[in-house]
């Protein structure tokens, strides 16, 4: 069964950039870091996130671990993908606005980042 994409355009304010990471937070399941940007990060998870409600994430990239603290600014269902039982699971992208305290790690991370290609 194909999936189903509901995803919408992007009213990003900052410049973000795919990552190859890990992740955690409080309350989200199997979450996966999408992109992270000097002022926030966009996850994906199977467990919708509240608009409004602080988290702490944690990514782990290239050896290094930074702890995120931010608020939901956004969160949406991004798409339905079918379980080996034959259920659809949903996945829900959302926007984490990252605290000021956490801004320095996030920026030290995307400097370790390799620059982006040009067109």
């Amino acid at each position: 069964m194909p999936m189903q994409d509901f995803s919408s355009f992007d009213r990003r304010r900052t410049d973000r950039r795919s990552i190859d990471a890990t992740g955690r937070a409080n309350h989200a399941a199997d979450l996966k870091i999408v992109n992270v940007g000097p002022r926030g990060v966009e996850v994906e998870t199977s467990d919708r996130l509240m608009i409004g409600a602080d988290y702490d994430v944690e990514i782990t990239a290239r050896g290094e671990d930074v702890q995120v603290r931010g608020t939901v600014v956004w969160c949406r269902l991004d798409r339905t993908v079918q379980t080996a039982a034959g259920d659809l699971r949903p996945i829900y992208r959302s926007g984490i606005e990252a605290a000021s305290q956490s801004i320095p790690g996030l920026e030290r991370l995307l400097s370790t980042l390799p620059p982006v290609a040009e067109a």
